[in-house]
């Protein structure tokens, strides 16, 4: 009995999981933000790349591009495999929760950047995405316990290059980007063999 009631309290986050394409669009817009650091490091001073405004409107315009494809994969992939599924909202939304979250994240990074090494702030910054990691997956899988120790331990190992910060700082968020990415990519892959469209089920 105790089975089935945990089963049932831990299923909306299974099913928001279910596919890996949240994974994924992390992974991508972790992606993007090294992209836009390395454009930064690459630019002179007075580009348009330095200007904080820009990073602002690609902040939300990678956000936005996300959510939509979000929407559009899981209407095509997903919904009609396994259904739509609305729950009740008994918990803050995960947006909201993401939000605190990335306040919190940005506050420590910072009190930690401007006192202690680059690569214990790197440390710190990817031991709080490992954290977030664990909490949005629930290490359902073997796998992703290899996932786990790579988000946490590559941007350490990468911190220990000898490069410019702008560069490390580059490298540490694009290797965690990617890292979500092929890991949204390997969930996805397994959702697929997993399951199968409402056509070949009535076959």
């Amino acid at each position: 009995m105790f089975d089935t009631v945990d089963d049932y309290v831990h299923r909306p986050m299974r099913y928001r999981n279910i596919d890996g394409i949240w994974e994924m669009g992390c992974g991508f817009q972790w992606l993007g933000f090294a992209v836009l650091e390395m454009l930064r490091a690459r630019a002179p001073e007075n580009s348009v790349w330095h200007w904080r405004g820009t990073l602002a409107l690609s902040f939300l315009a990678l956000t936005a591009a996300i959510f939509y494809s979000v929407r559009v994969l899981r209407k095509r992939i997903t919904y009609p495999r396994t259904g739509f599924v609305k729950y009740r909202d008994l918990a803050p939304k995960p947006w909201i929760m993401g939000a605190i979250g990335l306040v919190i994240g940005i506050a420590v990074y910072t009190f930690v950047f401007r006192r202690f090494s680059f690569s214990l702030t790197v440390g710190v910054a990817s031991a709080m995405f490992g954290l977030l990691y664990v909490l949005g997956t629930r290490l359902d899988e073997w796998w992703r316990w290899v996932v786990l120790v790579v988000l946490v331990g590559g941007p350490v190992a990468i911190s220990t290059l000898p490069l410019d910060r702008q560069w490390l700082d580059a490298l540490s968020v694009g290797f965690m980007g990617l890292t979500l990415f092929v890991d949204g990519g390997i969930t996805l892959y397994l959702y697929l063999r997993r399951t199968r469209p409402p056509k070949q089920e009535a076959e």
